[in-house]
This record gives structure tokens, sequence and C-alpha cells, in this order.
């Protein structure tokens, strides 16, 4: 008998997911970070091992549109549970596939992908299709698993919640519940990603001629994202024989509590019988320094809208 664990079909449908990706399209939104600037100086300006060859000064606002990519594209990856407070119970699981539509505000300068260049419009809103699992553990907790793709890219994420339920299942109280969650972006090149958050949550249960199930809910709290560069080639069409790393630079880090944002979210659900169809809409919103350890450093505000639909099956 084959046995996989749950993380491995997780795996498995996300190489399926990029897999496809790269046979469907010629990923539009694939990112090149050298299309942003490099923040500090280089050692070269041509960097192909001409004579004289002169430092090159750093890109002014190279970090901050470095965050501003980082910070849209790790608050669009929050994962889109959609669940209400109340737990599944301990026998209980849930299964759906959703898509979440970002509403991107972002300069064309910020947003270096295959398809814009940093020159052309970016994309207006980001189509990022789903699928999660819901398991309840007993105890009032549960535990939640998820793999996001962003449309047209090869990019994905892999993430997982913990929620306890402090109140659910009374008749004239809503249920309440604590949830934290993380969330870990790959196949994105030259970024790391990863971002962290923690809300509560509000909903309640009612019935509809007794056969359907409607449950407002509704969620405040934080959430952080984390970024960094592998080390970038700002002259990737050149290259100095004797020195192959001079045009090469890192961008400066951004790490998840100095990159913090509030986020609220507002949803329904409609349940009847195993079906659920949910709708869910958000806003995350905050102003944060472009790079850790730098006390003068300038500041983005950062604000994302985002929607998403989910229909699934509990059990």
């Amino acid at each position: 008998m084959i046995r996989i664990r749950w993380y491995e079909f997780f795996v498995r449908i996300g190489s399926f997911i990029l897999l496809l990706a790269g046979v469907v399209n010629a990923a539009p939104n694939d990112l090149q970070l050298w299309r942003l600037g490099h923040p500090d100086p280089l050692g070269c300006t041509a960097c192909n091992g001409s004579p004289g060859d002169v430092p090159e000064p750093g890109a002014p606002r190279a970090q901050a549109r470095f965050h501003r990519l980082a910070s849209n594209l790790g608050l669009a990856f929050v994962p889109p549970f959609q669940d209400p407070a109340a737990t599944t119970g301990q026998a209980g699981f849930e299964i759906g596939l959703s898509s979440s539509q970002a509403l991107l505000r972002i300069g064309a300068d910020a947003w270096p992908t295959e398809a814009t260049q940093a020159i052309g419009a970016p994309p207006q809103v980001l189509l990022l299709p789903a699928l999660t699992l819901r398991k309840g553990l007993g105890g009032s907790l549960e535990l939640g698993a998820g793999v996001q793709w962003l449309g047209s890219s090869t990019m994905m994420a892999v993430s997982g919640q913990l929620r306890w339920a402090a109140v659910e299942g009374l008749e004239n109280a809503p249920d309440v519940a604590l949830r934290a969650w993380g969330t870990r972006v790959i196949g994105s090149q030259d970024l790391g990603l990863a971002s962290l958050g923690a809300d509560a949550l509000v909903s309640r249960s009612f019935g509809i001629a007794g056969m359907m199930k409607l449950q407002p809910y509704g969620s405040f709290g934080v959430a952080m994202v984390n970024a960094s560069s592998t080390s970038v080639d700002f002259k990737p069409g050149v290259e100095d024989p004797a020195q192959p790393a001079a045009d090469n630079q890192v961008f400066h880090a951004v790490t998840f509590y100095n990159n913090r944002y509030w986020r609220a979210g507002a949803g329904v659900r409609l349940v009847t019988g195993t079906l659920v169809v949910a709708m869910e809409g958000a806003m995350a919103w905050g102003r944060n320094a472009v790079q850790d350890g730098a006390s003068t450093a300038p500041e983005n505000f950062v604000r994302l809208w985002s929607f998403a639909g989910r229909v699934g099956a509990g059990f």
C-alpha cells in the first residue's frame, strides 16, 4: 500500500502547476530584478573588462522599488483560506478551489517582469488560483494547508495555518477564533519572499429554509513580509572575464518585524450539504522603511485590495 503524506500531495500539485505554467505561456509575470537598478555603487560601468572603466553610482530609489515590489507580492500571496471562526470538528475536513484577484497599484519602474521590462504598464489585476485544505484536530484546533500560483508566471506559494476557536457552537453568540499563518513563495528568480501573519476571526451561522447555512465572517490582524535577494547580475548582457562578479549585487533585506501591515477582511459562505461557496474581500495597508538597519531610510506606503471566490466541499 502506497501512503502519501499531506505535504507530498501539495508538492505534487504545485509541481504540476509549474509544469503547466512553463508549457502554456511565456511567463510574462516572471521577475527580472536587475531592471530595478542596483541600490549601491558598482565597481564598473561598462563591466566588460575594458581599460579605464569607472565605478557606476547606485540607482536612486532602487531599494524603494524593490521594497514596493516585494511587499505587494507578499501581500498578494496571503493564503485565501476563506474560513469562518468555527472549526470543522475533529472528524471533519474541507477542500476547496479558489481564485484571488489582487488589485495591483504600482509604478511601471517597480514591476520588472518579462512582459513589462520595468517600462510597460503593470497589470491592474493579479490572478492567483489556489487549492486549500482544512482539517479539524479536536479541542477547537484546526490545521490548514494550501498551494497558490501567480498566473502567467512560474511563481507559486505553499501556505499553512493553525487556528484555535476560543468560542464556537453557542446558539446565541458568534464564533470567535485566533489564527496564525505562514507562506513561502518559490519559483521567483533571485527573490526570496515569505509572509507571516496572525488575526482574529468572528463569524455567525444562520440556517435558511432548513436546507442551507449562511456564514458571514470578518477578520482583522497583521501581515508581515520578509524579502531578500540572491546576488543579482545587473549587467546581464556583458561580463568581465577577469572579474565576473563585478556587476553583481544584492538588495538590502527587509525582515518580517520591520515590514508589518494591517489586514482586514470580510466574506460570506453558503453551505448546502457538502457544497461550500464563498466570497471574500480584504485590504492590507501600512508604511514601512524600505530596508532594515538604516535610521534614515525612506519609507513606502503600500496598500493592496484583494477579492477571492471559492468552491469547495466539506465532509
